[in-house]
């Protein structure tokens, strides 16, 4: 590797293929969002080894996005899976700075400019996280842009770690084929 990973493990439910996009999509466009339920469900048996300070924080849309779709997917796997787990949920403590583009279709490099510099969190809740472990919560992790910029973001405001929960992985090989979310 040539640069390491600055969080501290990805935990995936399912590999990504077409019955896991199908599910993300049903999801995250098509107001299917009783998903966010079967995919905490499935999230949850990694919950057993976290410490019981840890806190789940969703990888934030921005404004005119969540207008336009009326909810955040990664927000409302987030919170089922506080539910199912009594862990924390602070939906508020990332926020995305400007609009991005989709990423679908875009190369790694692509998307890592793309989402540069396109998060901060919010003041109010940096006490929060201050020390203790964070999981970030995704639907779909690709290439890791997304999620890199959110961990990078939550280290500087004083998270003790960041780990990554996502419904499904992207497998390396399916990226150099040109799979994406």
């Amino acid at each position: 590797m040539a640069q390491m990973p600055r969080h501290s493990g990805i935990k995936a439910a399912v590999a990504y293929g077409d019955i896991s996009r199908e599910i993300a999509l049903k999801l995250k466009h098509g107001g299917k969002i009783g998903l966010a339920r079967l995919i905490a469900g499935q999230l949850r048996r990694y919950t057993a080894d976290l410490p019981d300070d840890a806190i789940l924080v969703p990888v934030p849309l921005h404004w005119t996005r969540l207008w336009r779709r009326r909810y955040n997917q990664s927000a409302l796997i987030a919170q089922e899976l506080s539910r199912l787990s009594s862990l924390e949920h602070c939906p508020d403590a990332l926020r995305r700075t400007r609009r991005t583009q989709a990423l679908g279709g875009l190369s790694a490099r692509e998307r890592a400019a793309m989402v540069k510099g396109a998060f901060a969190m919010h003041e109010r809740q940096k006490a929060k996280i201050a020390g203790k472990p964070v999981i970030l919560v995704d639907d779909v992790y690709t290439s890791g842009a997304t999620t890199d910029a959110c961990v990078a973001t939550l280290l500087k405001s004083g998270a003790a770690s960041v780990t990554i929960f996502c419904w499904a992985r992207v497998l390396p090989e399916a990226l150099e084929t040109g799979g994406s979310a």
